[in-house]
């Protein structure tokens, strides 16, 4: 069987939230979406309660496909991703039931975020890499940078989340600022204080992985 990547995902204390139904709603909107922008080997489906799994071809698609559903979600909700490198075998073709060793890593990383969101010093912990067909130093390489990148997406406001949410869409500043009722100066300000242009860089550049 051939390597691929698995992506696990599970909405962040969703039984706390106001509308968990428009939440739920809204996921499956947001996985329609991200569905139909990449090219995934199987779709991001919600598999049961507000879970959801999808399978990729490479690293940086499934990185890609959190980045957005991540993204997208805010202010609403938000979710902890699992991310492994395996084999996938369909277990039941009718029912679609999957399994392998990329999904088991990507259980194992969701649950390393799981428990180090609960620590102070990591509570804004959102994505797991776990992959033994890599080198170690490359693994933890990819987690260090998405360790700073879920820092720095947790310690936006709502404002500057609109404003990266605008760029990842490919708006210009002067759209967003449009959109946002805001001058492009106060734009340009919140990408330089809030570091928008080095989030949105580091996106880029793990969605290139392989």
């Amino acid at each position: 069987m051939v390597s691929v990547v698995a992506l696990i995902g599970d909405l962040v204390d969703s039984r706390k939230s106001p509308d968990r139904q428009a939440l739920h709603t809204m996921l499956d909107d947001v996985l329609d979406v991200v569905n139909r922008r990449l090219d995934p080997i199987e779709p991001a489906v919600i598999t049961v309660g507000d879970e959801f799994q999808g399978v990729y071809r490479s690293l940086g698609d499934a990185l890609t496909a959190s980045f957005w559903i991540r993204i997208s979600l805010s202010p609403l909700g938000d979710v902890r991703f699992g991310v492994g490198r395996g084999e996938v075998r369909t277990l039941d073709t009718t029912r679609g039931i999957l399994d392998g060793s990329a999904f088991w890593r990507a259980r194992d990383a969701i649950e390393v975020v799981e428990s180090r969101a609960g620590r102070a010093r990591t509570r804004t912990s959102r994505t797991g890499f776990h992959s033994p067909d890599d080198l170690p130093h490359l693994v933890a390489a990819v987690q260090a940078t998405l360790d700073c990148l879920d820092f720095m997406v947790g310690s936006l406001s709502s404002s500057s989340h609109a404003i990266l949410e605008g760029l990842m869409n490919g708006h210009t500043q002067l759209e967003i600022a449009e959109r946002a009722g805001i001058s492009p100066s106060a734009v340009s300000q919140r990408l330089r204080r809030d570091g928008l242009g080095v989030a949105l860089d580091t996106m880029t550049t793990l969605g290139s992985q392989p």
